[in-house]
C-alpha cells in the first residue's frame, strides 16, 4: 500500500513537470524528466520499490491521458500537454535540431493540408527562429539531396520567394498562391 502511494505521487510528479515544461513551451525527455524528480526530492525512483521510468511514465500516461508521448526524430519519446503545446508546435520544437528536416517537413505540410506555398523568410521568424545562414545551408542540402527533390520554389513578381512540394502543389498553382500572397487580391486580380 505504501508503494503504491509513493508510485501514484511520483505519477504526479511526473505529469506536472511535463504539464510545467509544455506551459513554457517544451518537450520533455525521459533525462529531463528524471532531474526534474531528483530535484523534485524523488531519488528513489529507480529503487526496489519502483519499477524504473520507463514503467512509471507509462503508467503517468495511463493516469493523466491529457499527457501525450511524441516520437523525436532523434528516436527518443518526447512528453507534452497538447492543451498547452499544440502537436503542430511539439514537432516544430522536435525537429529544429534539424533544420533541413524542419523546413522540408513544414514546406510539405504546409503545401499538403492548406495548401500554400510557405515564404522563405518564414524560417527566420519564431517558432522556427533559424538563422539565414542555416536557411541556405538547408536549402543547398535538400537541392542536393534526393530525398528533398520535391521541395522547390517560385519567385513572385515582387522577388518574394516562396518553398512548396511539387508532391502537393502544381507550379503554376504555387506561383498563383505565392503572387497572390505577396502582392495581394487588388493588385492581382
Amino acid at each position: 500500500m505504501e508503494a503504491e502511494k509513493g508510485r501514484e505521487a511520483i505519477r504526479l510528479m511526473l505529469a506536472n513537470v511535463v504539464r510545467d515544461a509544455s506551459r513554457a513551451g517544451r518537450l520533455m525527455g525521459m533525462e529531463g524528466l528524471l532531474e526534474s524528480l531528483k530535484s523534485r526530492g524523488a531519488t528513489d525512483v529507480e529503487g526496489p520499490d519502483f519499477p524504473g521510468i520507463d514503467a512509471l511514465m507509462d503508467e503517468t500516461l495511463a493516469s493523466y491521458p491529457e499527457i501525450e508521448a511524441l516520437e523525436s526524430i532523434s528516436g527518443q519519446t518526447l512528453y507534452y500537454v497538447p492543451a498547452l503545446l499544440s502537436r503542430t508546435y511539439a514537432s516544430i520544437l522536435d525537429r529544429k535540431s534539424s533544420p533541413v528536416i524542419l523546413m522540408a517537413e513544414e514546406v510539405r505540410r504546409n503545401s499538403a493540408d492548406y495548401p500554400r506555398p510557405l515564404p522563405l523568410e518564414i524560417f527566420e521568424e519564431s517558432p522556427f527562429d533559424l538563422k539565414p545562414d542555416q536557411i541556405a545551408d538547408s536549402l543547398k542540402t535538400m537541392a542536393e539531396t534526393p530525398e528533398f527533390q520535391d521541395i522547390t520554389f517560385v519567385t513572385t513578381s515582387v522577388g518574394g520567394v516562396y518553398l512548396f512540394s511539387s508532391r502537393f502543389l502544381d507550379r503554376h498553382y504555387a506561383a498563383f498562391l505565392a503572387e497572390r500572397a505577396d502582392v495581394g487580391l487588388a493588385l492581382n486580380p
